[in-house]
């Protein structure tokens, strides 16, 4: 090849900069990253809004083996909440999580809220069985021995061949606000603070072991994790999650050093985050995003076969237990996160209804975040009703005026604007109407709240206690304790009524506006997406 045409290749194939600030030939390594989030014990398949028998940790695995297959680098990470939303929680409490996340080869993971729903010692108990990095830099433990050495505030990881390969650190972070949305007792006895904090803390720490690329595994929800993508230009990357957004293709934007990314994977595994990725050294251009998307994980893809089948016998175990019917849905249940979250459903409303119809009060609560899955038109079983609430959260019958029942639903309203729902956000029981389209309007059998009258209300021992930063059922001037799990109640109220058919009532009417998805300043639009075979 003469001299013109080389150059000619040269500019075709490598970018300028590359060229014109190396002082030696430069070397790529490429490899890819892996992520998922808020997979809250989907084991295995399922039939979920985005198609039938899609997810499950063995088609995960699969897809992660069948790119290693083609000689690819494979970093899998995830940004917690592997825990509690089905059954499988309830039973084995995150012990087959781990080991299905070891078996299939995650790298790290950042703690979600949810890693905490059954208490500190449970937690200590299900992570002894990670043989990953478990992360979490804005927590200091204090009270389980093995929390405080097992969970780190970061770790490196290699990314790459073995021989050369590119030195990842990875920080891990926790909500902020973990204490307003976990149950008190198990979160009381130690710190959590404020993440830009935690990474100013450790990012000297980091530095001084000169790794190649910085990225934030967070739990912390789009919105903020934003803010730090912004305030943080030395952090590469930022795989998110808590917020449930499937952010497709991811936002990619020029930094200094190159490409900046940051995405969410949505839900339940029902994709993957895939980054293809070319980092370059002897470079001031270190970081490029060859390709980027989410890969669908759905029933076109298939399993790890053993790992199914040690899937199949854990069902098997629980089978008889949750398959006993105990009625039919007429229609469909709503609890889709996007919608309960929001709005008025009609799961929403049953829900609230056999809340007050068990306690007799006058008003029954219940946040649409405690509400974790619909169920389809059919039989209803024990295992479809522990879905939907699947948190043991017990009943609490509270005395409370007017003014501290309009509080808390001025806190929804302040909260109800954000992208991904608000977890507060509050499903009601017949007779309430909450009008949160103009100015604030609490009317029960047709007549606004009175400020200084008491009604009774159901709500769960989560809410009472403030949970969800819902502050003002803290100003209860009674409060009594049902002693009954809000599952069990459930199922009861659905084996005595045989069938349901709830409707949308209009209890809730919003203000019309639309929900957009903030994203980076100068984001790419030009990024290719991953092959999805």
């Amino acid at each position: 090849m003469n001299k013109t045409l080389w150059l000619l290749f040269l500019l075709l194939i490598v970018p300028l900069n590359l060229m014109a600030f190396s002082p030696e030939p430069f070397e790529v390594v490429e490899f890819s990253i892996l992520h998922t989030s808020d997979v809250h014990a989907h084991l295995m398949a399922f039939d979920g809004p985005t198609g039938n028998g899609v997810g499950g940790y063995a088609r995960i695995k699969k897809y992660k083996d069948s790119l290693e297959e083609q000689g690819r680098e494979v970093v899998m990470l995830s940004s917690g909440d592997a825990f509690q939303g089905t059954y499988f929680y309830r039973f084995f409490q995150g012990i087959p999580d781990f080991e299905f996340m070891s078996n299939t080869g995650y790298a790290a993971m950042t703690l979600g809220n949810h890693e905490f729903d059954s208490g500190q010692e449970a937690l200590a108990e299900a992570a002894s069985y990670a043989k990953f990095p478990l992360l979490a830099a804005n927590i200091v433990f204090k009270k389980i021995p093995q929390l405080q050495s097992r969970i780190k505030p970061y770790t490196i990881v290699n990314a790459g061949k073995s021989e050369n390969p590119v030195k990842i650190a990875i920080i891990g972070l926790v909500p902020e606000e973990l204490k307003e949305i976990v149950q008190p007792m198990f979160v009381s006895d130690f710190d959590v603070c404020d993440a830009a904090v935690a990474i100013r803390r450790y990012l000297p720490e980091i530095r001084a072991q000169k790794p190649d690329m910085i990225l934030l595994l967070s739990h912390l929800g789009w919105e903020r994790e934003l803010e730090l993508f912004e305030e943080f230009p030395e952090i590469d990357g930022i795989l998110g999650g808590h917020t449930h957004l499937a952010i497709d293709p991811p936002a990619v934007v020029m930094g200094d050093r190159g490409h900046r990314f940051m995405s969410q994977p949505g839900e339940w595994g029902q994709h993957v985050t895939r980054y293809d990725i070319a980092f370059y050294r002897n470079s001031d251009h270190k970081v490029d995003v060859l390709s980027a998307g989410l890969v669908p994980m759905n029933k076109e893809k298939p399993e790890d076969k053993a790992m199914a089948q040690t899937v199949l016998k854990l069902w098997q175990q629980i089978e008889d237990k949750v398959n006993v019917v105990l009625g039919t849905a007429e229609v469909f249940l709503n609890g889709e996160r996007d919608f309960i979250r929001n709005m008025e459903t009609n799961l929403g409303n049953l829900v609230a209804d056999c809340f007050a119809d068990y306690t007799s009060a006058d008003i029954a609560l219940i946040n649409g975040g405690g509400i974790r899955s619909s169920i389809a038109t059919g039989s209803i079983t024990v295992g479809d009703c522990l879905n939907v609430l699947p948190f043991d959260n017990y009943l609490v019958k509270l005395k409370m005026s007017g003014a501290s029942i309009k509080r808390v639903f001025e806190k929804v309203a302040q909260e109800i604007e954000h992208a991904g729902g608000f977890g507060g956000f509050l499903q009601v029981s017949r007779g309430l109407q909450v009008n949160y389209s103009g100015l604030l309007s609490v009317k029960f059998n047709g007549k606004e709240l009175v400020d200084d009258q008491i009604y009774t209300v159901c709500t769960i021992d989560f809410l009472a206690a403030g949970g969800n930063g819902l502050a003002g059922f803290t100003e209860a001037v009674e409060a009594e304790s049902t002693g009954k799990l809000t599952g069990d109640v459930f199922m009861k109220h659905i084996k005595a009524a045989a069938s349901v058919a709830p409707v949308t009532e209009n209890r809730i009417i919003l203000r019309q506006t639309v929900k957009k998805v903030k994203m980076p300043k100068g984001t790419i639009k030009s990024i290719p997406t991953p092959p999805r075979d």
